[in-house]
Protein backbone atom coordinates (compact mmCIF):
# COMPACT_ATOMS: atom_id res chain seq x y z
CA UNK A 1 0.00 0.00 0.00
CA UNK A 2 1.39 3.93 -0.71
CA UNK A 3 3.76 4.85 -2.87
CA UNK A 4 7.86 3.86 -3.49
CA UNK A 5 9.80 6.87 -2.92
CA UNK A 6 13.58 6.38 -3.96
CA UNK A 7 16.37 6.91 -1.79
CA UNK A 8 17.65 10.49 -1.72
CA UNK A 9 14.40 11.93 -3.76
CA UNK A 10 13.72 15.25 -2.36
CA UNK A 11 10.23 15.37 -0.87
CA UNK A 12 8.78 19.52 -0.77
CA UNK A 13 5.37 18.93 1.17
CA UNK A 14 2.76 21.51 0.27
CA UNK A 15 1.85 22.94 3.97
CA UNK A 16 -0.42 25.93 2.28
CA UNK A 17 -2.48 23.25 1.13
CA UNK A 18 -2.80 22.03 4.90
CA UNK A 19 -3.68 25.62 5.94
CA UNK A 20 -7.07 25.69 3.44
CA UNK A 21 -7.80 22.03 3.99
CA UNK A 22 -11.75 22.52 4.05
CA UNK A 23 -12.26 19.19 6.43
CA UNK A 24 -9.61 20.92 8.97
CA UNK A 25 -11.06 24.32 9.20
CA UNK A 26 -14.74 26.16 9.90
CA UNK A 27 -13.57 29.09 7.19
CA UNK A 28 -10.98 27.62 5.24
CA UNK A 29 -10.71 30.06 2.33
CA UNK A 30 -11.00 33.26 4.36
CA UNK A 31 -8.78 34.27 7.52
CA UNK A 32 -10.73 34.38 10.28
CA UNK A 33 -10.28 34.49 14.26
CA UNK A 34 -12.86 31.76 14.90
CA UNK A 35 -11.04 29.15 13.07
CA UNK A 36 -8.80 29.72 16.47
CA UNK A 37 -11.63 29.48 18.85
CA UNK A 38 -13.39 26.49 20.17
CA UNK A 39 -17.89 26.60 21.09
CA UNK A 40 -16.30 28.79 24.16
CA UNK A 41 -15.07 31.22 22.48
CA UNK A 42 -11.62 29.56 24.10
CA UNK A 43 -8.54 29.55 22.13
CA UNK A 44 -7.22 26.36 20.36
CA UNK A 45 -4.50 25.61 18.31
CA UNK A 46 -5.83 23.27 15.52
CA UNK A 47 -3.11 20.61 14.53
CA UNK A 48 -3.81 21.63 10.97
CA UNK A 49 -2.36 24.87 11.72
CA UNK A 50 1.51 24.42 10.89
CA UNK A 51 2.65 27.57 9.64
CA UNK A 52 6.41 26.13 11.01
CA UNK A 53 6.34 22.78 9.57
CA UNK A 54 6.09 19.42 11.63
CA UNK A 55 7.74 16.80 13.03
CA UNK A 56 12.21 16.34 12.77
CA UNK A 57 12.07 19.35 10.17
CA UNK A 58 10.37 22.11 12.12
CA UNK A 59 11.78 25.24 12.06
CA UNK A 60 14.23 25.90 14.60
CA UNK A 61 13.65 29.23 14.59
CA UNK A 62 10.12 29.51 15.11
CA UNK A 63 10.50 30.49 18.77
CA UNK A 64 12.77 33.46 17.76
CA UNK A 65 9.91 34.11 14.96
CA UNK A 66 7.27 34.07 17.34
CA UNK A 67 8.80 36.34 19.83
CA UNK A 68 9.79 39.07 17.55
CA UNK A 69 6.68 39.31 15.77
CA UNK A 70 5.23 39.52 19.44
CA UNK A 71 7.52 42.49 20.01
CA UNK A 72 7.45 44.43 16.73
CA UNK A 73 4.03 44.36 16.59
CA UNK A 74 3.08 45.63 20.36
CA UNK A 75 5.83 48.50 19.68
CA UNK A 76 3.53 49.57 16.15
CA UNK A 77 0.44 49.44 18.02
CA UNK A 78 1.66 50.95 21.20
CA UNK A 79 3.26 54.11 19.48
CA UNK A 80 0.91 54.02 16.24
CA UNK A 81 -2.68 53.92 15.44
CA UNK A 82 -3.26 52.38 11.99
CA UNK A 83 -6.48 53.97 10.20
CA UNK A 84 -8.16 52.81 7.13
CA UNK A 85 -8.50 55.60 4.48
CA UNK A 86 -11.71 57.54 3.68
CA UNK A 87 -11.26 57.13 0.34
CA UNK A 88 -9.82 53.31 0.81
CA UNK A 89 -13.04 51.71 -0.50
CA UNK A 90 -13.51 47.83 0.63
CA UNK A 91 -10.20 45.98 1.13
CA UNK A 92 -9.27 43.34 -1.74
CA UNK A 93 -8.25 40.02 0.26
CA UNK A 94 -7.65 38.22 -2.93
CA UNK A 95 -4.06 36.71 -2.34
CA UNK A 96 -1.20 37.04 -5.36
CA UNK A 97 0.29 33.67 -5.57
CA UNK A 98 4.39 33.31 -5.65
CA UNK A 99 7.53 31.86 -3.39
CA UNK A 100 4.62 32.60 -1.04
CA UNK A 101 1.13 34.24 -0.52
CA UNK A 102 0.89 38.27 -0.28
CA UNK A 103 -2.16 40.17 0.00
CA UNK A 104 -3.07 42.57 -3.01
CA UNK A 105 -1.18 46.08 -1.98
CA UNK A 106 -3.12 48.63 -0.45
CA UNK A 107 -2.67 52.02 1.15
CA UNK A 108 -2.99 52.74 5.42
CA UNK A 109 -3.04 55.57 7.04
CA UNK A 110 -0.39 55.62 9.88
CA UNK A 111 -0.41 57.94 12.65
CA UNK A 112 1.17 58.77 16.09
CA UNK A 113 -0.10 58.19 19.12
CA UNK A 114 -0.76 60.92 21.95
CA UNK A 115 1.29 60.43 24.53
Amino acid sequence: MGYHIPKGTVIIPNLSSVLSEESQWKFPKEFNPSNFLNDQGEFVKPEAFMPFSTGSRVCLGEGLARMELFLILVTLLRRFKFVWPEDGGVPDYTLIYGLTQTPKPYRLGVRLRDS
